[in-house]
């Protein structure tokens, strides 16, 4: 007995297996990394500054190399991965990533630095979007975005782990012994992605030859063990997913376009926002008279508020129409960001609870933009979408650091910076406003 399978609605009647579980559990190990750098490179400067005799200028410049990596990674592994196979890209951006990490132990220059750190973000850059991608193809199309959310909850999970493991790592090992966990840590799970992850289910069956078919196939009845007693399984592609060659243009076809630059503004101002709140924290706490111990622990549960949202989030947008979610996230990160300015120099029990909030919401509104690219764009353009739409949203945090640097060389009130750049949270809240009228209208309808 035939069976007529559409690849893109293969799990949309079944329950969640654990086998859908493992996939999502790597690929949120895989989006660990961003997490990771985030948090390591900012607690190790002082150390590496002193190692390398640099001044904090040129370990600066040194750092924002750092951020163009992810930006070219995220777009050209991104696209190269809807040609060329997920998996494949997972692993080689994994490997990339963890052997260059390892590498900034050894380092003996700035130059050396600046490589190592642009090269290792090319891998993050390439694996991030690609994870994200890869998760959501095995997820029913009801909970898409909320298993996008989960697995972006690797982001926060992996700067608290950072936070934590580095304050008992730097004064007992050094700060090298960090790049060597953070290194070999990648490499490891880069090879769980090689020997454990399926490849994706469009990919095998856009590749049209019989070993892709059997593979899909196989994979399907692992899900769903009721198909192991269907003799022959028909796997079809929609209409719009025939095309074997993708590239930007996809994004841009149809009733697309207007969709894909209002998102990559979305992203570019989250970003923005996030690096405002992740890069200047602790310095905005300590000039509200904070102690080290009292802007670290602030630090750290911003972090903490940030995988709580996630979680919250994600039930949230698998009930709830995704815009309106994101559109309230952002208005309360804007009131959030007011009343961190307005607190900051209030008791330290009243700072921590305002960080938790300030990252649930900042943080927690970022984080639904990742299930939102995840719900717009179609299977075989997925890792292409969040690709660029990552890629566009690394611009804002590289410019963010540069933007709160001046506003602190102009000796601006902690209230006034945070006041300034939480009214990006509600220029975004406009631009979904935009977004959700445009998509009513247009046939790709609301998600």
């Amino acid at each position: 007995m035939e069976k007529v399978i559409n690849v893109n609605e293969a799990f949309d009647e079944l329950p969640f297996s654990l086998y859908q579980i493992w996939v999502c559990l790597i690929c949120f190990s895989v989006v660990f990394f961003d997490g990771f750098d985030l948090t390591v490179i900012g607690v190790t400067i002082p150390k590496m500054a002193a190692h390398l005799n640099a001044s904090p200028a040129e370990i600066g410049a040194a750092v924002s190399a750092g951020q163009m990596g992810p930006m070219i990674g995220a777009v050209v592994i991104g696209m190269l991965a809807d040609r060329l196979g997920r998996k494949k890209s997972m692993f080689f951006s994994a490997l990339v990533f963890g052997f260059f990490t390892f590498m900034i132990a050894h380092v003996s220059s700035v130059t050396e630095l600046a490589i190592y750190r642009f090269l290792a973000g090319i891998g993050m850059g390439g694996a991030i979007p690609n994870a994200l991608a890869f998760g959501s193809e095995f997820a029913p199309s009801r909970s898409r975005a909320s298993l996008s959310l989960y697995m972006w909850a690797g982001m926060p999970t992996g700067a608290m782990i950072a936070a934590f493991g580095a304050s008992y790592l730097l004064p007992n090992f050094g700060w090298q012994s960090v790049y060597y966990i953070g290194g070999i840590v990648p490499l490891l799970i880069a090879f769980m992605v090689l020997l454990l992850l399926p490849e994706s289910l469009n990919f095998l069956v856009r590749s049209g030859t019989k070993e892709g078919l059997a593979k899909a196939q196989g994979i399907l009845r692992r899900v769903d063990p009721a198909l192991a007693s269907t003799s022959e399984l028909k796997l079809v592609l929609p209409e719009e997913s025939k095309e074997k060659k993708n590239s930007v243009r996809t994004l841009f076809a149809g009733d697309r376009m207007l969709t894909t630059i209002l998102l990559w503004a979305l992203f570019y101002l989250s970003f923005y926002l996030l690096w405002i709140l992740f890069s200047w924290v602790p310095t905005l706490l300590k000039q509200s008279g904070a102690t080290v111990q009292q802007y670290s622990m602030g630090f750290g549960f911003i972090h903490l508020g940030s995988v709580i949202a996630c979680f919250c989030i994600g039930r949230c947008m698998s009930k709830f129409n995704k815009l309106n979610v994101v559109k309230y996230l952002f208005i309360g990160a804007f009131i959030a960001m007011l009343a961190f300015g307005y607190f900051s120099s209030s008791s330290f029990y009243i700072v921590i609870i305002v960080s938790i909030f300030t990252g649930m919401l900042v943080n927690g509104g970022n984080s639904s933009l990742m299930g939102l690219a995840s719900a717009v764009y179609p299977a075989e353009a997925r890792a292409t979408g969040i690709g660029w739409a990552y890629g566009i949203g690394k611009i804002g945090s590289l410019v963010a650091p540069v933007i709160g640097g001046l506003y602190l060389s102009r000796n601006w009130s902690v209230f006034k910076i945070c006041a300034v750049n939480g009214t990006s949270a509600l220029v975004i809240a406009v631009i979904v406003v935009i977004l959700q009228r445009y998509m009513r209208s247009s046939a790709s309808g609301e998600v």
